[in-house]
């Protein structure tokens, strides 16, 4: 459902030009030694643990810093353990064999460098990290061709990036820690013995800057890099009327969408200062902002130049992003002259699955097959179920549709009368059926040649018949 609304030109005036909010990715997924979630049954190795790392530990892992006190410490065979840059010891204790524990370090798997998951975005103006939500597109949710993407060592070594054996990789710039920057730098680090602990897949992967380094001319990822992102995206049925997809979606999603042409307006779009509004809005608005997630950018794909706002529900889809698009509807008509539309996903609805849909096309077949099969053992066959059949008519499961006439004993007739719908004998006979009754002779009075009234055959003596065809001479 769309709506397009128009109203009188209005000039907007904007003195600063369109910059991305979002900068920098940084990788999320880290392999710290205090947490719980990398150690088998998430137990924190304690002074005095024999500490086990993973004979194919296959990535970096960094030591705590301060006093590491243990019994003894079992070292991967692939892999590496890195040691703080400040105070570090450690302490081997004798402990006695019995008392001995063990903490185990799990082997961590492998995370693809195009999932979207895996990226947090980081505002270095406002010094603020934000993990994607559902309604950050796709193609956003990794670094653009123009951003910077970061591997942070502060607060644990990344964990182990997949390439996916990808031709190339464009971003704007790389940085690994706080001594490794520029894309020939990093392309020489993940070529080295401790980079592929790190980096894996990535022999043949290029490391190189955008086609296009400007935000304001291109699209955050080319036709390759979108290919490749929805390839690690995995995609949930919709439960809404009319799914949406807006741009950057690899997936069709449920909620409301606006959209505006820039080309509406002379001079450059503040995005920055339309976002900061836009969000005032969504604080006061009718609709609680913590039922919705929303996303404000600009969709450059495929030259096009227009803003894109995405509100979908938090949770299950209940029409709230519907509800809190419409309340900014107001706040659109005054900002813009013409030229926007909404796209809304319309109401709830869950859809078969294909399990579901595929188990009640087989449970149907099933039950009419064995309604069909009683019918016709019923009805017509004689020797494939006979006694199926005699059990279902000797317990009188069915009854016969036909009617057949009979004689009414209760008659006031001379007892010969035809009756086809007599009643019981507790009713009395209607007059009017009684007075249409034929009265017939009892010799010629019969119901469907029945032999108790068909005359009976002229007895012959046996004992004359056996001579009726003997011919007696006398030699």
């Amino acid at each position: 459902m769309e709506a397009s609304v128009g109203a009188s030109v209005v000039t907007i005036v904007l003195l600063f030009a369109a910059h991305p909010i979002w900068a920098t990715k940084i990788w999320h997924p880290s392999l710290h030694f205090m947490d719980p979630s990398n150690w088998a049954h998430s137990d924190i190795p304690f002074p005095g643990q024999t500490i086990v790392f993973p004979r194919k530990l296959n990535a970096l892992v960094g030591l705590p810093e301060g006093i590491l006190t243990t019994s003894s410490i079992i070292l991967p065979q692939q892999g590496a353990l890195l040691l703080p840059d400040h105070t570090f010891s450690l302490n081997i204790v004798s402990v006695e064999i019995p008392a001995i524990a063990v903490a185990v370090f799990k082997a961590p798997g492998r995370t693809p460098y195009y999932a979207g998951n895996n990226w947090a975005s980081y505002d270095e103006v406002r010094a603020h990290r934000q993990l994607p939500n559902d309604a950050v597109p796709h193609s956003e949710r990794v670094p653009c061709q123009y951003e910077a993407a970061v591997f942070e060592v502060d607060k644990g070594i990344p964990k182990p990036v997949d390439m996916q054996y990808h031709e190339s990789i464009e971003v704007g710039n790389v940085r690994f820690g706080g001594t490794i920057e520029g894309v020939e730098n990093f392309q020489s680090f993940i070529l080295s013995e401790l980079g592929q602990f790190m980096f894996y897949n990535a022999e043949d992967t290029l490391i190189r800057q955008g086609k296009c380094t400007n935000a304001e001319k291109c699209p955050c990822q080319e036709e390759r890099q979108m290919d490749a992102i929805c390839s690690n995206t995995d995609c949930v049925t919709p439960h809404c009327l009319s799914p949406i997809r807006p741009s950057g979606h690899c997936c069709p999603i449920c909620g409301s969408m606006f959209r505006m042409n820039m080309a509406s307006f002379p001079r450059a779009f503040n995005l920055q200062s339309f976002t900061d509004k836009l969000s005032r809005k969504i604080t006061s608005a009718e609709v609680e902002d913590v039922d919705v997630e929303y996303h404000v950018g600009i969709d450059r794909w495929a030259g096009a130049n227009v803003i894109q706002l995405i509100i979908v529900d938090k949770g299950e889809y209940g029409e709230r992003s519907i509800r809190m698009m419409n309340s900014l509807q107001p706040f659109f008509e005054k900002q813009f002259s013409s030229g926007f539309h909404i796209t809304h996903a319309g109401q709830p609805h869950t859809p078969f699955e294909g399990g579901q849909l595929l188990g009640f096309v087989l449970f149907t077949m099933i039950a009419v097959s064995a309604f069909f099969s009683v019918l016709y053992a019923y009805h017509y066959d004689d020797t494939l179920f006979p006694r199926l059949r005699a059990a279902i008519r000797n317990r009188q499961f069915f009854t016969t549709p036909f009617v057949f006439a009979r004689f009414d004993p209760n008659s006031e007739a001379d007892g010969l009368s035809v009756d086809v719908n007599f009643g019981s004998g507790i009713q009395a006979v209607d007059e009017e059926r009684a007075d249409a009754v034929a009265i017939v002779d009892a010799e010629n009075a019969t119901s469907f040649n029945n032999p108790m009234y068909e005359k009976s055959a002229h007895k012959v003596d046996p004992a004359a018949e056996a001579f009726d065809d003997v011919e007696l001479r006398i030699k």
